[in-house]
C-alpha cells in the first residue's frame, strides 16, 4: 500500500492545486489481464476498456491496460465536440473539436512517479479518420454502417497495468484537487479506493 511518503508529497501537490497518483503494486503471476478487466468491469459502472500492446503485429507486448471509474468522457462528431463530467449527461463544447481537444488535454496533464508505468493516468481512447475533417477540406464522407462517434477520449480515475516483464500489477488511482476535497481526506479516499481495487482483484469471478 502507499506509504507515508506518498501522503506527504500527495499534501504538497494538492495544496498546489496539481493532480497527483496514489499506486500500490501487486505480484501478477496469479491473475490474467482478462479475468483482472472482468471483475473491476462488474465492479465499477461507466466506461472501461482494457488495452493490449502488440509487437510487431503478432507478439503480446511489455503491457496490458485496463481503465475504469472515469470522470469524464469527451466525444466528437463532425463540427460538435461534447464532454460528461462525473456520470452526467453530455454537455456541448464551445469552439470546435481540435479546440476542445487542446483544453482538455491542457486540463488533464499530470507529473507521474517515474517508477510508475507511463499510460498509468490520462486520456484513453481513439480519434478516428474523420477527425482530419477538422483541420483539412475534404470531400464529404460517406456514410457509416457503424454509427459512432469520429473520436472518444475517457480519463479513468482508476487504471490497473500489468508488467509482463517485471511481473507485476500497478495500481493507480488519480485524484484531481479540484473535486477532491481536503488533501488528508482525498489522500485517504484515494488509499480506500486502491484497497476496494485489491478486493475486486482477489474476489472470485462471477
Amino acid at each position: 500500500m502507499p506509504d507515508h511518503r506518498d501522503a506527504e508529497r500527495f499534501a504538497r501537490l494538492h495544496a498546489e492545486g496539481r493532480p497527483f497518483c496514489v499506486s500500490a503494486t501487486l505480484p501478477a503471476d496469479l491473475l490474467t489481464p482478462v479475468a483482472a478487466f472482468l471483475k473491476l468491469r462488474a465492479a465499477h459502472r461507466g466506461a472501461a476498456f482494457l488495452l493490449e500492446s502488440v509487437e510487431g503485429g503478432a507478439q503480446r507486448g511489455r503491457y496490458s491496460i485496463i481503465g475504469v471509474a472515469p470522470d469524464l468522457v469527451w466525444r466528437a462528431t463532425g463540427p460538435a465536440a461534447e464532454t460528461a463530467r462525473d456520470g452526467g449527461a453530455f454537455a456541448a463544447e464551445a469552439g470546435g473539436p481540435l479546440d476542445s481537444l487542446r483544453r482538455l488535454v491542457a486540463e488533464s496533464r499530470i507529473a507521474l512517479d517515474p517508477e510508475l508505468p507511463p499510460m498509468a493516468a490520462g486520456l484513453f481512447g481513439y480519434l478516428g479518420y474523420d477527425m482530419v475533417r477538422a483541420m483539412e477540406r475534404l470531400a464529404p464522407a460517406r456514410p457509416s454502417p457503424v454509427d459512432e462517434p469520429d473520436a472518444i477520449l475517457v480519463r479513468p480515475q482508476i487504471v490497473v497495468v500489468f508488467d509482463s516483464l517485471k511481473d507485476e500489477i500497478a495500481i493507480v488511482r488519480t485524484v484531481r484537487p479540484l473535486s477532491a476535497g481536503p488533501g488528508a481526506e482525498a489522500f485517504e479516499a484515494a488509499r480506500d479506493s486502491i484497497e476496494a481495487t485489491m478486493a475486486h482483484l482477489d474476489a472470485p469471478l462471477a
